[in-house]
């Protein structure tokens, strides 16, 4: 429980309100960046591991791709509804879980801040315009 405690005060230190549900620190996020840039969502990240090792994928709420479970490459692939995935929240709304590991958390200093700042940015920046399920 320790690593979701320091995982939850890295965000509160970036100005993000959190919320801690079970493992998960989950935070109103708006993105900055690409297709939805200036859109407001809810991400939940999984703080068990935090620092040692990334959360394993961001859930996001509300959804914003198509549900894509196979092993194609994102931005496209996936793409897994959250509910069944151990996030309590996900069977209380429509959250998505990305499949999409941070390969260089060691080079960034796993901070929550590098996890936003790079990876969540990255994946953002990345998304394709036709593909999204809300408007963009």
């Amino acid at each position: 429980m320790a690593g979701v405690v320091q995982l939850a005060a890295e965000i509160e230190e970036l100005r993000y309100e959190v919320a801690v549900s079970g493992s998960y620190v989950v935070f109103d996020y708006t993105v900055d960046i690409g297709p939805l840039d200036g859109m407001e969502i809810r991400i939940g990240l999984d703080g068990s591991g935090h620092p040692h090792s990334p959360p394993t994928g961001p859930f996001v709420s509300p959804p914003l791709l198509p549900l894509r479970p196979d092993a194609s490459p994102a931005p496209r692939g996936g793409v897994h509804d959250g509910r069944g995935r151990g996030f309590p929240l996900a069977d209380q709304g429509d959250w998505q879980y990305w499949s999409r590991p941070f390969n260089e958390w060691a080079q960034h200093g796993r901070t929550a801040k590098a996890y936003l700042e790079v990876h969540l940015r990255r994946l953002f920046a990345q998304l394709p315009r036709e593909d999204l399920l809300c408007a963009a």
